[in-house]
């Protein structure tokens, strides 16, 4: 039995004309938003936490240094080319519970419950 029950599409940037996109099942899609008082200024931030139980990052391709990479919350079906309209950054308007990868942790390594997790936003 699956832990998450949560499903993701991973944009990953091949080239600049060229997407691989990975429909990863079994997962867990977390919202955050953080609220900051910085001299007297309200900042809302809002991201998303992504984990990816053992078993189910196996293969992937998890990186935060590559600005482009997305993950869309749901099994999208969408093609991302560098045309107006088909561009991630249109990907990601259309799909609100989406972001860039921000940090990947590696848990990996770990005696219990196994995990990498990304921030997204």
């Amino acid at each position: 039995m699956a832990i998450f029950t949560d499903v993701v599409t991973i944009y990953n940037k091949i080239s600049d004309s060229e997407w691989e996109r990975t429909i990863v099942s079994g997962v867990q899609w977390s919202d955050k938003t953080e609220k900051k008082n910085e001299n007297g200024k309200i900042s809302i931030a809002r991201y998303a936490s992504v984990t990816f139980p053992e078993g189910t990052y196996e293969g992937l391709t998890l990186n935060s240094s590559n600005e482009e990479d997305c993950i869309v919350y749901g099994a999208v079906e969408d093609v991302v080319e560098d045309v107006k309209g088909q561009r991630i950054s249109d990907l990601m308007k259309r799909y609100p519970k989406s972001g860039t990868i921000q940090s990947v942790n590696d848990n990996s390594n770990r005696d219990f419950c196994k995990n990498i997790k990304v921030v997204v936003a």
